[in-house]
C-alpha cells in the first residue's frame, strides 16, 4: 500500500472576495419541494424550495428576478437590477424551542445537529478536503459570526463541553470553546474521525458535530435575520463568496479560468466532489471548492472490472470493503451492499482516488444509497 499524506493545510494571505450575481442563476432543485413556479417574480431571499426531510434547510433566491424555467433538476432565475429583498426575521427574540428551530430551518439552516441535547459539541474547524481552505478562511475572518453561531448552538444543544477541532498550528480560536489540535491530513477532517479524535470514542451518542462553515451560517442568520444565499468556495487557492446557483460559466468568465475540451470540472473537492456535466450548472450550498483537472493529468474513470488488488480496502477509514460493496451496487443488488457495510461508508472518496482500475467506486456507493433511500428500504431513510 502506498501511504500518502494528503495535507489539509493552506496559506491565507487575503480576505474573502465577493463574486457578483450573474445574469441568471441555475439552482438545483432535484428532490426538493418547490415553493415557486415558472413566470413568478421573486425577491432576494424569498423561499424557492424546501427540503423534504424534517431537518433540512430551505433554499432561497440569491438575487431578485423572474423564474424562467423549472424542471425536475433545475430552476433558472433571470436576475434583475431590483433591490427587492425580504424583510429580516428577529431571530434573537425567539426562545429555544421548536419555533426557533423551524425559523432557522426556514432561513436555510440544517437543524439536525441543533435538535436535542448533547453533552459534547464538537466544531469541526479543519478544511474539508485538500486544496480547499474555506474552513481556515472562515476561522480567520468571520469571528463575529462564529461566536454568534456558537451562542445559538449552545442555547439549543446545552452542551457541557464545547470543543473546536483545528490544525495544531492554527492560531484561530472561538470564544467559549476549548481548542483541540487534530492533524490536518485527509481523511482526518471527516466528522466521524474528528469526533473520535476529540472524544476517544466512535460514534458517541452524547456528542454532536457542526462544521465551521455551518456554524458561520448559523451566526449570520442569527445576527441578520436573513436566509443563507451564498457559499464560500476555494478557487485557485483563493476564497470567494459566491451566490448560490451561480453558473460555473460565470465563474470561468469572471476569474478568467481556462477550461479546455476533455477537462474535468469538479464542484466540491478532489475526493468527494462531483464532475459537472455542463458549465451552466450552478453552485450548491455545500460546494466549498471548484477544481479544473486537465484531461491529461489523470487516467479517465472507467467501468472496468475490479482486479481484487485490495488497495481500496487498505485505504478505507470506515473499515469496509468498497470493491465488494460497489460490485453489488453495480449489479443493483442493493440489499447485499447494505449488508456488507454500505451505510458505514463515509463517502471520503479514497477508494475511487486510489483504484488502479479507475472504477467509479464512490459513484456506485452513492447510487446504492440513493436507490435504497428512494425505495424506503435504507436503514438511514
Amino acid at each position: 500500500m502506498l501511504k500518502i499524506d494528503y495535507s489539509l493545510d493552506s496559506e491565507l494571505d487575503i480576505e474573502i472576495a465577493e463574486i457578483p450575481a450573474p445574469s441568471e442563476l441555475n439552482i438545483q432543485v432535484r428532490n426538493l419541494v418547490l415553493k415557486t413556479r415558472k413566470g413568478k417574480a421573486v425577491a432576494k431571499g424569498e423561499t424557492i424550495a424546501e427540503h423534504p426531510s424534517a431537518f433540512g434547510g430551505a433554499y432561497h433566491a440569491a438575487a431578485s428576478g423572474k423564474v424562467m424555467k423549472v424542471n425536475y433538476h433545475h430552476l433558472t432565475l433571470k436576475c434583475d437590477d431590483s433591490d427587492a429583498e425580504i424583510e429580516p426575521v428577529d431571530v434573537q427574540s425567539m426562545g429555544t424551542g421548536k419555533e426557533l428551530l423551524r425559523t432557522l430551518q426556514g432561513l436555510g439552516i440544517d437543524i439536525a445537529p441543533l435538535s436535542g441535547h448533547a453533552d459534547v459539541l464538537v466544531i469541526n474547524g479543519l478544511n474539508p478536503e485538500p486544496g480547499i481552505s474555506a474552513a481556515q478562511q472562515i476561522l480567520k475572518d468571520c469571528n463575529e459570526y462564529l461566536e454568534a453561531g456558537l451562542d445559538m448552538a449552545r442555547k439549543l444543544i446545552t452542551p457541557g463541553r464545547t470543543v473546536l477541532a483545528a490544525a495544531p498550528n492554527d492560531p484561530f480560536q472561538i470564544s467559549g470553546a476549548e481548542t483541540v489540535g487534530v492533524k490536518a491530513v485527509y481523511p482526518g477532517s471527516l466528522d466521524a474521525l474528528v469526533v473520535r479524535k476529540v472524544t476517544g470514542k466512535e460514534f458517541p451518542a452524547d456528542t454532536k458535530v457542526i462544521s465551521v462553515m455551518d456554524l458561520c451560517d448559523l451566526g449570520r442568520v442569527a445576527l441578520t435575520g436573513l436566509p443563507i444565499t451564498d457559499t464560500v468556495i476555494t478557487i485557485n487557492k483563493r476564497n470567494y463568496r459566491v451566490p448560490l446557483g451561480t453558473p460555473i460559466r460565470h465563474l470561468k468568465e469572471t476569474l478568467d479560468l481556462e477550461v479546455n475540451s476533455g477537462d474535468l470540472v469538479i464542484l466540491g473537492g478532489p475526493f468527494q466532489g462531483e464532475a459537472v456535466y455542463s458549465l451552466d450548472e450552478g453552485v450548491k450550498k455545500d460546494d466549498y471548492g471548484l477544481f479544473i483537472i486537465p484531461s491529461a493529468d489523470f487516467p479517465a474513470v472507467q467501468d472496468a472490472a475490479c482486479i481484487n488488488c485490495g488497495e481500496c480496502v487498505l485505504q478505507c477509514p470506515a473499515r469496509v470493503q468498497p470493491h465488494l460493496i460497489s460490485r453489488y451496487a453495480e449489479y443493483e443488488r442493493f440489499e447485499e451492499a447494505e449488508k456488507h457495510g454500505l451505510n458505514s461508508c463515509f463517502e471520503c472518496g479514497l477508494c475511487s482516488f486510489n483504484c488502479f482500475s479507475r472504477r467509479p467506486l464512490l459513484q456506485y456507493i452513492r447510487f446504492a444509497k440513493a436507490q435504497l433511500q428512494a425505495s424506503g428500504q435504507s436503514e438511514q431513510a
